[in-house]
């Protein structure tokens, strides 16, 4: 057990039990419990708000698997994984967060159903999207948690699995969004220390010139360096495609549009993160991982690949820098699990049981269901970690993928395109979806491909089938115009 390591986690996690004390409080005094609990008030600014996105973004996954996950599949694996979020945050900025914002709504699922006039099958058909794909996302933090947890305790990781899983559940129950925003502007600037600090340690321990550590890296594991050596083309374009279509889609992220203060803070939220989340995912790839080459032979096969990057921190730091580095880890694993049990509890609580089982359900009803749900799903996916996928980065991008695939389509072309109607929608979530479910387990295709195929086929029949149906009413069309008051000032 790594007691300095340990005391430094317990006293960052007693602090975070505090704080969700407080906006608990807060939240249950409230006169707009709801936006509270899933919105923070509507009411943070781009600054913060940015700095909660890179955290609720750059998961887990992100800086736990990274490093392996590079060294496994390669720098251009890696690297299309980066550019393709930093251009999704882009997108996400230039087309939808303004008239998310704009809308007035409170998650995807809610302005989804109100823009295509209520449909109850939309109603039942988001939520179970939402479940699935975010489910399988949260898994790999789960995950990831339980291995860190397993690394502090030297408890196996079916307990650090366990105790990791309760303390995240137990936390995001308290206070909803409130709660997550604070600790992520908390989180994430842990995360951005622990960036910056990793690369500092990764080029000061150099054992050679940079270029020509990264050809030996290389020269030792050809794959690395080598386009298409571990993955088809397909692979690459797939991850980058993925990302870039799913930044405006995924639900723990583009909660955070629905926190902000105004609709121009929506837009600069996501403009601030573009640039410093390319920097998170792609600098420490091109500086950490060639060290993985110095953990040995032995190492690398007794220990999972997602568990490299701490092996490499303890070669650079002391304790209790450790801790500091395991708590920040935590922090960035942490801040993702979060805002997807948040997601994942309104996709339920109030999309599904205020929206559809029960629609005269007051606040409180509606609050306490969540936090009941938060328990019921995290317990649930919890159960399901502990027979975890290999690598971690690969299959939450193929969760992204599912809502990418469902999702993308319908919500541009109901931002942009006055043709884009219920019927229309509807064709188009499911092809998606279907096609994408489809593609991911029954045909061996190239990791993170099958987007290629279920997003122009969402888009494809969406368009076709708006064409061919009912027109959209008055009430929808100036609906729309709502969506883009100063939407280019």
């Amino acid at each position: 057990m790594r007691m300095t390591e340990l005391i430094i986690v317990m006293i960052y996690f007693i602090f975070l039990v505090v704080l969700g004390l407080i906006t608990q409080k807060k939240v249950s005094s409230s006169d707009s419990g709801i936006d509270e609990y899933y919105a923070a008030g509507k009411r943070i600014g781009p600054v913060v708000n940015s700095i909660a996105l890179l955290s609720a973004a750059g998961s887990g996954g992100t800086f736990m698997a990274s490093v392996g996950t590079t060294w496994e599949l390669g720098l251009p694996y890696i690297t299309s994984f980066g550019i393709g979020c930093s251009v999704g945050f882009m997108l996400a900025g230039l087309l939808v967060a303004k008239p998310l914002r704009n809308s007035g709504k409170i998650t995807i699922s809610e302005f989804l159903i109100d823009r295509y006039e209520g449909s109850v099958f939309l109603k039942v058909l988001i939520p179970v999207i939402i479940i699935v794909g975010s489910g399988m996302y949260l898994m790999s933090q789960m995950k990831a948690g339980g291995l860190v947890t397993s690394y502090i305790t030297g408890w196996p990781y079916e307990w650090g699995l366990v105790i990791i899983a309760l303390v995240f559940i137990f936390y995001v129950s308290l206070g909803g969004m409130l709660a997550v925003t604070w600790t992520n502007v908390l989180q994430g600037g842990l995360t951005l220390l622990l960036t910056l600090a990793i690369i500092v340690a990764g080029i000061a321990h150099l054992p050679m010139k940079w270029t020509d550590f990264i050809a030996h890296a290389a020269e030792i594991n050809p794959t690395l360096g080598t386009f298409g050596e571990s993955f088809s083309v397909l692979t690459y374009i797939g991850a980058f495609v993925t990302w870039a279509a799913a930044i405006s889609v995924t639900p723990h992220l583009i909660m955070r549009i629905f926190t902000s203060d105004n609709a121009e803070s929506a837009k600069l939220t996501l403009n601030y993160t573009t640039l410093v989340y390319a920097f998170v995912v792609i600098a420490p790839a091109y500086t950490v991982v060639p060290h993985v080459a110095n953990l040995g032979q032995s190492v690398m096969e007794n220990y999972s690949s997602d568990m490299w990057m701490l092996l490499i921190a303890e070669k650079f730091f002391g304790p209790v820098m450790m801790g500091i580095i395991v708590a920040a880890i935590l922090a960035a694993i942490m801040s993702t699990t979060d805002s997807l049990l948040l997601a994942l509890s309104s996709a339920v609580a109030y999309d599904l049981y205020s929206g559809v089982i029960n629609p005269n359900a007051g606040k409180e009803k509606i609050l306490k269901v969540s936090v009941i749900l938060t328990w019921v799903i995290g317990i649930a996916v919890m159960l399901l970690s502990l027979n975890p996928p290999a690598f971690l980065m690969v299959f939450y991008t193929a969760a992204l993928g599912l809502m990418a695939s469902a999702f993308f389509v319908p919500l541009l072309l109901g931002i942009w395109w006055k043709e884009a109607n219920t019927s229309g929608a509807i064709a188009g979530m499911l092809s998606g979806a279907i096609s994408f479910l489809v593609a991911f387990t029954l045909f061996e295709l190239p990791q993170n491909s099958e987007i290629l195929i279920s997003l122009p086929l969402s888009f494809i029949i969406m368009y076709v089938v708006s064409l061919r149906t009912k027109k959209n009413s008055e009430h929808v069309l100036k609906k729309m115009d709502g969506y883009h008051k100063n939407a280019h000032s």
